[in-house]
């Protein structure tokens, strides 16, 4: 995760509580995989689907040494039937392997790349982007909701154009996604200027400069008994 810069959890979190989150999230998932072999975790945004297979065998592996280190090594008076150690091994690995063969016949073929797939949370978001059709506006939008960095390698080339072309049309229709806290996710450059300067943003977001002037000059003009410009 670190390597792949994916480390950071998809949830539009910032300063020191985005990396104890990432890290208590991370540690716990790594935790319910290894001994739960929890299935939702194979996600793009969670541990991804190689990297749970390869928990998974891991966790195989491991059983199968801890084993032979305990039969080859461990010498104490209380010390357990090698034999009886080896056949519950055994049945255990035998139930593995059916469970996961029987698991992958009645699975749709659709969701058996999940299980192998290399995606990270930004190629997730990038993929439901790209699928997401006309009217399905919602959807798309729900990457904009996300930290920054799922969309900051591909957004100027997906979601900025998406953004600065529909943005009149959803302030006209109101569409129920269309709401001021997702408004405060969308990042400065993607929202029409027009717009910008109308919300009056101010987390962040940098009116025109032309605009500052000529606010100037309209308060000067009040001041000393002038009306406003329409």
């Amino acid at each position: 995760k670190f390597v792949r810069r994916d480390f950071f959890y998809f949830l539009d979190m910032r300063g020191f509580i985005r990396l104890a989150i990432a890290i208590l999230e991370r540690f716990t998932i790594k935790l319910l995989v290894d001994f739960t072999m929890l299935i939702h975790a194979r996600g793009p945004c969670e541990m991804g689907g190689f990297w749970f297979l390869v928990t998974l065998l891991l966790s195989m592996a491991g059983s199968v040494g801890s084993v032979y280190l305990y039969s080859a090594h461990y010498e104490g008076d209380d010390k357990l039937d090698v034999e009886t150690l080896q056949t519950v091994l055994g049945i255990l690995g035998a139930v593995w392997v059916s469970s996961a063969i029987s698991f992958t016949l009645v699975m749709r073929r659709t969701y058996l790349s999940t299980f192998y797939s290399l995606d990270k949370a930004s190629d997730y978001f990038q993929k439901v982007s790209l699928n997401a059709r006309e009217d399905q506006d919602d959807i798309k939008s729900d990457v904009l909701n996300y930290h920054p960095d799922v969309y900051r390698t591909w957004g100027d080339e997906l979601l900025k154009p998406w953004t600065l072309k529909n943005w009149d049309r959803w302030e006209e229709e109101k569409p129920a996604w269309f709401t001021d806290k997702w408004i405060d996710h969308v990042p400065n450059e993607y929202i029409p200027y027009d717009w910008r300067v109308k919300y009056n943003k101010t987390k962040g977001r940098v009116e025109d400069p032309q605009m500052r002037r000529r606010s100037s000059l309209v308060q000067v003009k009040m001041l000393m008994g002038g009306e406003e410009e329409k």
